[in-house]
């Protein structure tokens, strides 16, 4: 892999690992659905402007199909899945259920694409699985309340990689930035859709939790899934999506530095449980017959 995408990457960590931040700050003055409204609306409104060259005009009419159900798989429902979950879980701690997308991603390949996974790369999924229930062991209990955000930050990189095959599979020739811009502006109508059954109280909405989300959809959004898309172009979903390996890291820092969240030995523990199972997932680490 390039250093220019190596260093994109660890970008994409940074941004990632702060978006789990804003929303922990935002989520509950907003409500998850208002959030993510406000989030890819920013979003869409800024990159839509890209969309007005005839070029990309009609490069986003000929795949708008595509375009529509990857904006809702990979923008508006597990964003909304992530901020039920900061509602009840650190920032940090979603960041790790986030960091299951490459091992789904995979798995996904092997099923969708046929890109056929090895006996070792089974074992990663199977050594990532279980530094997942290491993290949620003790959070598991039959009270709804705690098993309903673990529920949702799970399912939540489902969605992701669905998406990213599916960005591979459909939206191979199109341009990052159309596919970018498209994606969140069909997300942003999906997310519109339902904004009406979940306005919130404005005025409870305090002046720092509006420009968290403009962060939010300026930077973690427009910016992170234009370096994104661009990575998929470069080296394909599966590397891509590695950078989940880092986020968590970004994620304790930034909960530490600025919410003042604790990060526990169980949480390093489940990441690095993760993370090796990762590597054999992604082929990072080989174990080849000479």
């Amino acid at each position: 892999m390039k250093i220019s995408d190596t260093l994109l990457l660890i970008a994409l960590a940074a941004i990632w690992g702060s978006s789990f931040m804003f929303m922990r700050a935002t989520a509950e003055s907003f409500g998850p659905i208002a959030l993510i409204t406000t989030r890819v609306g920013v979003a869409a409104l800024f990159l839509g402007l890209f969309l007005l060259t005839k070029a990309r005009r009609k490069e986003f009419i000929n795949n708008w199909r595509n375009l529509a159900w990857i904006g809702v798989t990979n923008s508006a429902l597990p964003f909304c899945l992530f901020a039920y979950a900061t509602l009840s879980l650190t920032g940090g701690m979603v960041s790790i259920l986030n960091a299951m997308t490459p091992v789904l991603t995979a798995l996904i390949a092997h099923l969708w694409l046929k890109d056929k996974m090895t006996t070792l790369q089974f074992i990663g999924l199977a050594i990532s699985v279980s530094g997942l229930l290491l993290l949620i062991w003790n959070k598991l209990s039959f009270n709804l309340e705690s098993v309903w955000p673990i529920l949702a930050g799970v399912t939540a990189p489902l969605f992701y990689a669905f998406a990213s095959n599916g960005t591979k599979k459909y939206l191979q020739g199109v341009t990052p930035l159309t596919a970018t811009a498209g994606s969140l502006f069909f997300a942003t109508l999906f997310m519109l859709l339902l904004l009406p059954f979940f306005i919130p109280d404005v005025s409870q909405i305090s002046n720092t939790s509006w420009l968290y989300a403009v962060i939010l959809g300026l930077v973690c959004t427009a910016l992170a899934y234009l370096i994104f898309f661009k990575l998929i172009h470069n080296i394909g979903p599966s590397r891509a999506v590695s950078v989940t390996f880092l986020i968590p890291i970004f994620a304790f820092i930034w909960g530490y530095l600025v919410l003042d969240e604790v990060v526990t030995v169980r949480m390093w523990g489940a990441t690095a449980v993760i993370l090796v199972g990762m590597t054999l997932v992604l082929r990072i680490l080989k174990f080849d017959r000479n």
